[in-house]
């Protein structure tokens, strides 16, 4: 019986100079060895996977070929354990099951609560891992151990009636094709190692996929792809790591990632961009991450990070690390208060936006609710890279509004000596014309020079060190700000013709003027921004549009 079948309708695909004559649409059946097809059909062809799941598959495309997934079709990387025995050791009863007789690579630093994170094999219950530990005397209900010498893994709690999965497989799309699109799929439980993610691929169109429950990352970034409308969570280490050039990161959700415990100061959390230069990364929801939102670390140059929000990550939403000439506007940043450990922790340790020894870098139009720390600058030594020394200079922080009731609202902090230097007016680092509601302990919460050291300042004292001398502060008591007429996914209508635009500015492009009565529903990522003394809404119209409207031209329905 043919487990795929080849529509009749020809495909014409033009990639790299080169004319791919294909026939379009071979549907493929869960059962069905997904490389054998691959490898019977030219470049360029559209894979269509039904509704399943495909185990312990691992897919090398050609160029141009599209993987398109029906409802309900699963990439799974695990192998399903179905044979258990029990023993007892030491007096203590263990289920056991059949396990690898080696570890694949391992990689990783581990938080001490999880010692075991760098191995990559993950022995799942009902779809969540347990708690890997280093020996069998560990072991406790929801945790296991994997011998490899006997190739076996004990654990404590009762498989009966569960599923039971150990994974295995590295990656499931891989490879040096161009082109590729990998849509509509979901993607779990590889046994990606940490840095390493369950698809890896060049010049890639990565689109509306579930991508869950990996070991390392979700997705290896790599240059020219295009990673839109996806949801990126539950991976073990982290949602997205990498880097390359020309890539586009639109319209995700990234969330609950570094579920296995990883070091977020090593390497973990949300999105992490390294070595990447021409990088947008816009439209996104990232939160609840173990570790910062949005992260451009090492050399990254050029990088555009716009109209995000970024709620609950912990350490940061926004990282500017030991990068070059960057910009971070009009995105949403709250509620990132949480560093393990410390209790109102310093901008040493966590900033809704923090720039640590980046040079050239501009942060304005940003709506900043409820952060440990505001928009924060660390002056430490970094070295170099290789457009120059890692240092915070012309740092230019202009048009946000920060609201806060603890912590410090704006600032820099610095080690002594040289790295001083980032108050000195030569270096050029400015916060300028930016609007702050401030109670509590964060009224007094501005960072800057103060003698041979830095110290806590006032807002008069602030300007008095001429920062923010156009600044605007708003009563702590004034209830109308910032705006909160709409909600995320709020139900809302256009009350005129309404212009939805690319930015939530007066003068960006317009994506497309909506009529009168028009309905859409407010993104994840919301608003408000502040522009011109005018709050924006980021809106999905019924028709599809999606983009920045006037919260003036908008009414709940």
């Amino acid at each position: 019986m043919w487990k795929y079948m080849r529509t009749m309708a020809p495909l014409c695909v033009m990639l790299a100079g080169s004319v791919f004559t294909a026939m379009a649409s071979v549907f493929i059946a869960p059962g069905t060895n997904i490389q054998s097809v691959v490898n019977a059909n030219p470049a360029g062809t559209t894979f269509i996977l039904q509704s399943g799941t495909f185990r312990m598959q691992s897919v090398v495309p050609k160029n141009g070929d599209v993987f398109t997934g029906q409802s309900g079709a699963i990439l799974n990387g695990s192998t399903l354990v179905s044979a258990f025995s029990e023993e007892v050791i030491n007096g203590v009863r263990y289920w056991v099951a059949d396990g690898p007789r080696q570890p694949g690579r391992t990689n990783g630093t581990c938080d001490s609560a999880h010692p075991m994170c760098m191995y990559p094999e993950d022995f799942l219950m009902n779809s969540k891992p347990l708690l890997r530990v280093a020996s069998l005397s560990a072991v406790t209900s929801g945790a296991c151990y994997f011998d490899y010498g006997a190739a076996r893994v004990y654990f404590t709690d009762s498989p009966t009636g569960k599923t039971v999965e150990i994974s295995t497989m590295t990656d499931a799309f891989s490879g040096s094709a161009s082109g590729v699109v990998i849509k509509g799929l979901t993607i779990e439980k590889y046994a990606s190692p940490a840095q390493d993610g369950a698809i890896q691929g060049s010049g890639w169109t990565i689109e509306s996929n579930t991508i869950r429950l990996n070991h390392g990352a979700g997705i290896q970034l790599a240059s020219g792809q295009v990673i839109v409308s996806n949801y990126i969570h539950h991976n073990g280490q982290e949602g997205l790591t990498g880097g390359g050039s020309n890539i586009l990161v639109e319209n995700n959700e990234i969330a609950y990632n570094n579920t296995l415990g990883f070091s977020f100061d090593w390497e973990a959390g949300g999105a992490k961009f390294a070595n990447s230069t021409n990088v947008t990364v816009e439209g996104n929801y990232v939160h609840d991450n173990a570790g910062p939102g949005l992260s451009l670390d090492y050399q990254c140059y050029n990088w555009i990070v716009q109209g995000n929000r970024t709620s609950r990550n912990i350490g940061a939403g926004i990282v500017d690390e030991v990068s070059y000439d960057g910009i971070a506007r009009y995105n949403v940043i709250t509620n990132h208060a949480l560093y393990p450990g410390k209790t109102n922790p310093s901008m040493w340790w966590s900033c809704g936006i923090a720039n640590l020894a980046s040079p050239n870098a501009r942060v304005y139009g940003n709506t900043l609710i409820n952060n440990t720390n505001g928009i924060c600058a660390i002056s430490n030594s970094r070295g170099s890279g290789n457009r120059g020394t890692f240092q915070v200079q012309n740092y230019s922080v202009h048009d946000n509004v920060i609201v806060q009731t603890t912590g410090g609202a704006a600032g820099a902090v610095a080690d002594p000596g040289i790295y001083m230097d980032v108050y000195a007016p030569s270096m050029n680092n400015t916060w300028t014309s930016n609007t702050y509601k401030l109670s509590g302990t964060a009224v007094g919460g501005y960072t800057w020079e103060s003698g041979s050291k830095y110290a806590n300042l006032t807002a008069p004292q602030w300007q008095s060190a001429h920062q923010d001398l156009s600044g605007t502060w708003i009563s702590s008591t004034d209830s109308n700000f910032p705006s909160t007429r709409f909600a995320p996914l709020a139900a809302v209508k256009a009350v005129a013709s309404t212009p939805v635009r690319f930015l939530p500015t007066a003068t960006s492009a317009i994506v497309k003027t909506e009529a009168s009565g028009a309905t859409g529903t407010v993104t994840q990522v919301a608003g408000p921004i502040l522009t011109s003394a005018a709050w924006w809404w980021n809106v999905t119209f019924s028709d599809g549009t999606r983009g920045w409207c006037l919260e003036t031209s908008l009414a709940p329905r």
